[in-house]
């Protein structure tokens, strides 16, 4: 190993310190410095070389050296963060969980925020690095950083209804969570409540209404019996849901929908144990997690956005305590659903238990990441780390992205 290298390439060393180390005035050490970028990224090793063509046995021992070093193994992530939808502060709450749990000898993580006005690399110090949306790459200084895989962490659009997975598809970007069909269809409530119950698996009595839908409140009620859930039909974190007992009230809760969506779900209420299981793909097989009841500890008395998201507003019980049959078949189901929805990556399904019948509610194939979130409370009660997690579902990703190519 060339001079003052060795030693020097470990994962206690970052690369400040192992530039310090490096005589400048050898030009096979400058070309380090040009390998790996300020924010510490792997450019791609053939567009530094050509200045060592010339000497065949320098350039591969050069090669053999600088591909032995951890800094330079390690694969870039980017946290897809943000999105266009209300759930915009849940999101980058997920991102920094993210990022504090992503194992920082694998990988170094970047933290991409997309919006409506820009897609930007924000550096801690506050300085913006624009995507290049022809490949979602980024340039630090005169380095072009490109992502080994997107760990995508936006909760409602584009991230959950499978826009960003068509984009990352075009690209060839492998990304952690569920394709764009399997996205956009557990998006959409009514749709998958459909296919689901066409699989016999019970669901509550529902109509979907449109914001074109004349008389709106007096059609649902054509359809559906008091009380309901009102909430809009593509979305996530329960922003916009109400639960109405009375019909006057229905036209105002179907307003306050349509402020996050131009769609409707008037959803019959289903008196009985909130249940979830989270899911992940280890190796290509569907892996149930244990299950959490959920009880709301606020004044709307259901999982609304306060109750998910603010400390107290709700207990989360990890493993929920129901008999071992009832976990198992929960985690049965939800393994079922998790194949035949064809999800991957990170995944939770919900569930009403009533009357010895389980109701699915929903599919959410981007469930929050934040440190009052469930997915991680449920891995840490299988007897794995958040970083595991995150580690497995991360390979998993570049592993079926490689096999499909």
């Amino acid at each position: 190993m060339f001079p003052r290298l060795k030693g020097l390439c470990t994962p206690e060393n970052d690369q400040y310190t192992f530039f310090a180390h490096l005589p400048a005035n050898i030009e096979i050490y400058r070309i380090v410095v040009h390998l790996i970028s300020p924010c510490g990224a792997l450019v791609h090793l053939s567009e530094r070389l050509a200045c060592l063509e010339s000497n065949e046995s320098l350039r591969q021992e050069y090669v053999n050296d600088v591909l032995k070093c951890p800094i330079l193994m390690k694969k870039n992530i980017a946290i897809v963060a943000g999105g266009d939808s209300g759930e915009y502060v849940i999101s980058m709450s997920s991102a920094r969980t993210i990022k504090n749990n992503i194992d920082p000898l694998r990988y170094i993580a970047y933290t991409i925020l997309i919006n409506k006005d820009k897609w930007v690399y924000v550096e801690q110090n506050g300085v913006e690095h624009p995507v290049d949306k022809n490949d979602f790459s980024i340039n630090c200084g005169d380095v072009r950083i490109v992502f080994d895989c997107a760990f995508i962490t936006i909760h409602g659009t584009p991230g959950e209804d499978g826009k960003l997975q068509g984009y990352f598809d075009l690209l060839g970007i492998p990304y952690t969570t569920s394709g764009l069909l399997a996205s956009a269809l557990t998006f959409n409530k009514y749709f998958c409540n459909q296919i689901v119950a066409a699989w016999g698996i019970p669901v509550a009595r529902s109509v979907k209404i449109t914001s074109l839908q004349p008389n709106a409140a007096s059609f649902a009620m054509q359809h559906v019996s008091l009380p309901v859930f009102v909430k809009p039909n593509k979305g996530g974190s329960s922003l916009g849901t109400s639960f109405v007992k009375d019909e006057a009230q229905l036209p105002m809760a179907i307003a306050a929908a349509l402020e996050h969506d131009d769609e409707v779900l008037v959803e019959e209420f289903i008196q009985g144990r909130e249940l979830t299981c989270g899911a992940f793909r280890k190796n290509g097989v569907a892996v149930p997690l244990p299950v959490t009841e959920i009880i709301s500890n606020t004044d709307a008395r259901f999982f609304d956005f306060k109750a998910k998201y603010t400390a107290g507003g709700a207990d989360e019980i990890t493993p929920a305590q129901i008999p071992d049959s009832l976990a198992t078949f929960i985690q049965e189901t939800t393994k079922t659903l998790y194949e035949k929805l064809e999800l991957k990556g990170m995944a939770r399904i919900d569930y009403i238990y009533s009357n010895d019948t389980l109701f699915f509610l929903e599919a959410n194939i981007t469930p929050g990441m934040s440190e009052t979130s469930i997915v991680p409370q449920q891995a840490v009660a299988a007897g794995m780390t958040v970083m595991e997690l995150f580690t497995i579902v991360i390979e998993e990703a570049i592993h079926i992205k490689h096999t499909v190519s």
